[in-house]
């Protein structure tokens, strides 16, 4: 954060809150409020009394994004206006413009360039690894261009590219898993504002499992425990693949550092060097955190888990001390409890698809529909969002995650501009 950033940001008393201010963070984990994410504008005086009912004393506001507190004559009116998105609608044909407009359209207009970048990429990673497996040196440049082009589809939309991580999430290959953690950790990286070190997170993201192209590959893919013998080798290739990367030219410095640190936990627990806190580099932390999450969620070394149990997971780990709460919360702010791609169902008995997050309340995403509750298949089913029912209407919510290869659901063929009611 730059010196300009801090200069906007300050703590008031949840007193001093009012419609128009924006909330950066509050003085208690997201964990234990309503809110899965504390990023966001206060629209309404409902929301501060939530806050105080949940024993929220002070706000991290930030007045480059919002009202100041201190400012009487400030005009906070504009900024309270609800979008178009965010309005409750009265009607299907009130609602059918403005979610199919700005949430659809952009994902699926995205989704088809990002797709064919993602297969470039994983065919790209895949030369890099399998070239370092034979001795060649990293690719800077081929490794550079795959993390530039990724970084530029996910700057148009986010939510394409984590819907094809989430579609790629039970390929195990060690390519696949490497721009799965890049994708992730650029879209983290770039919701949260890590402009200036993007390019170098996205190359320690991609190479950081790079070192596994010198022990036995049938290692990485192994699940189960591993033999005492087995683990200390396993635990080499942070080291491996630091001097693989000194052979290289142009690698930046923080890039070898995620490569040489994505193992070490801030307690101390980690390797290879059992670093602790500050001595490891915060973007080393986010890959780490993000290895974990895709490793778990993919089922590469274990059975499989559903978002909402890695994140209880991740949780215990922060608990034991292994991970940052702050990072923690920031990365499933961008993420998502139900990351967009996933297969739901709802209490109704219908099931969607996540199409868009939401940043207040993260249980209530954006959704396609694409079966009814009896079961019928909808090829172009209604675009709903669960936090804008109507308050007469029938309360929806996601009851369970499903995986589709289990349902046996493409969920490509949803994914289409053919006409859809929004609601």
């Amino acid at each position: 954060m730059n010196a300009e950033q801090l200069s906007t940001r300050k703590w008031v008393s949840v007193l001093q809150l009012k419609p128009g201010v924006y909330v950066v963070d509050l003085d208690r984990s997201w964990f234990q409020t309503p809110f899965y994410f504390h990023r966001r504008l206060i629209k309404s005086a409902d929301e501060i009394e939530l806050l105080k009912k949940h024993g929220i004393r002070k706000a991290l506001i930030d007045t480059a994004k919002g009202a100041d507190v201190d400012a009487p004559h400030s005009i906070a009116a504009p900024a309270a206006v609800p979008s178009e998105r965010e309005k409750s609608p009265k009607t299907n044909a009130d609602a059918g413009p403005s979610l199919f407009e700005t949430t659809f359209r952009p994902l699926v207009k995205e989704l088809q360039v990002a797709r064919t970048i993602h297969d470039e990429a994983l065919a790209i990673a895949q030369r890099i690894f399998d070239g370092v497996g034979r001795g060649s040196p990293v690719n800077y440049p081929a490794a550079k261009s795959v993390v530039d082009d990724l970084l530029g589809s996910i700057t148009r939309s986010p939510e394409a590219n984590l819907l094809l991580a989430q579609m790629r999430r039970f390929e195990h290959d060690l390519f696949s898993h490497a721009v799965n953690v890049c994708v992730l950790s650029l879209v983290v990286g770039t919701l949260e504002g890590f402009e200036n070190d993007n390019s170098a997170l996205g190359l320690g993201a991609l190479l950081h499992d790079v070192g596994h192209t010198r022990i036995p590959r049938n290692l990485f893919r192994r699940r189960g425990a591993y033999t005492e013998e087995e683990r200390r080798l396993l635990e080499q290739h942070p080291k491996l693949g630091a001097a693989l990367l000194k052979s290289s030219e142009n690698i930046p410095n923080l890039t070898k550092r995620i490569v040489v640190e994505h193992h070490e936990r801030i307690d101390g627990s980690g390797y290879p060097f059992a670093l602790q806190g500050s001595q490891i580099a915060p973007l080393s932390q986010m890959v780490a955190l993000i290895d974990t999450y895709d490793t778990m969620l993919t089922g590469r070394n274990q059975e499989a888990l559903p978002p909402i149990e890695v994140l209880r997971q991740l949780y215990l780990q922060r608990n034991t001390g292994a991970f940052d709460s702050d990072l923690i919360e920031r990365t499933i702010r961008c993420l998502g409890v139900y990351p967009v791609g996933s297969l739901v169902e709802l209490n109704t008995g219908e099931r969607g698809i996540v199409i868009a997050t939401n940043r207040a309340d993260s249980s209530k995403p954006t959704l396609r529909i694409i079966s009814s509750c009896n079961g019928l298949r909808q090829l172009n089913g209604p675009i709903i969002s669960l936090a804008n029912r109507a308050t007469n209407a029938l309360e929806q919510r996601i009851v369970r995650a499903l995986d589709p290869g289990q349902e046996r659901i493409d969920l490509m063929p949803y994914l289409n501009f053919a006409p859809a009611l929004a609601v």
